[in-house]
């Protein structure tokens, strides 16, 4: 009667295990950081509604804050909407590039170093859960400037909100960045840095969302700047395409 196994049999099954391993688990880890990051994610939306939604109840709606005095994103970040979070640490003081809680490097969808000083790191905000929240105006356009309606500088009373030119309920007042893990990495937008439109309305809602599909696709992708990606992940049912559809997601989790 046979006993136990030899040598090769066994050196035969740990192969066959190692293969099914190297197969297996790297999809194991991308669907398990997918499901953690979407559902942080979720979390980080329902967080900001919440907050913005406190702050209209004693401050008033969105579009009546003060967003052209000349620090209007740094008072309504630190006065209006931080009181309404569970903050852990407030990046308020003199952080001048050494605090990493406050001004750790983003990466871009391909890897390259981003420049996010539009979110300064007095707008920031590290929550107990460990994520991070920065505000910025809304994403001001060179048209924009042309047309006086935006001052990138910040020394005028134009401040790039169009909260403070037009009464659309629609209209974006600011942008909110929330790495859903902090400082942890990778640090890179669309995996785990995202962002949001702080709208008239007081929604708060995935960039882009309302600028329809093209212009969602068109900035998730390989090549884009990956503002939209929270939006594309939404459109999609919370879910990542790969292989196999029109847009793939350009990053893997």
């Amino acid at each position: 009667m046979k006993k136990g196994f030899t040598l090769a049999e066994v050196v035969m099954t740990l192969t066959i295990v190692g293969v099914i391993a190297a197969i297996t688990i790297p999809t194991m880890i991308h669907e398990t950081n997918k499901k953690s990051t979407i559902e942080q994610l979720k979390k980080s939306a329902a967080t900001l509604n919440q907050a913005v939604y406190n702050a209209t109840i004693t401050d008033g709606v969105v579009s009546s804050w003060n967003w052209a005095a000349k620090e209007d994103v740094l008072y309504i970040m630190q006065k209006t909407i931080t009181p309404r979070l569970n903050v852990g640490y407030m990046c308020s003081g003199d952080v001048a590039g050494t605090n990493q809680l406050c001004t750790y490097k983003i990466t871009g969808i391909g890897g390259n170093d981003v420049d996010n000083a539009a979110f300064e790191a007095k707008s920031r905000v590290m929550l107990n859960d460990g994520s991070m929240i920065a505000f910025s105006r809304g994403f001001v356009t060179q048209e924009d400037v042309d047309a006086g309606k935006a001052d990138p500088t910040g020394e005028g009373n134009k401040t790039g909100s169009d909260c403070i030119w037009g009464g659309d309920p629609k209209a974006l007042c600011g942008i909110f960045m929330v790495d859903v893990n902090g400082t942890k990495k990778p640090n890179m937008i669309g995996k785990d840095v995202f962002f949001f439109g702080l709208h008239a309305s007081g929604a708060v809602l995935p960039y882009g969302a309302n600028q329809g599909e093209e212009f969602i696709d068109q900035n998730c992708a390989e090549g884009g700047n990956g503002s939209t990606c929270a939006a594309k992940l939404a459109k999609d049912g919370w879910d990542v395409c790969y292989t196999g559809c029109k847009y793939p997601y350009p990053v893997k989790f």
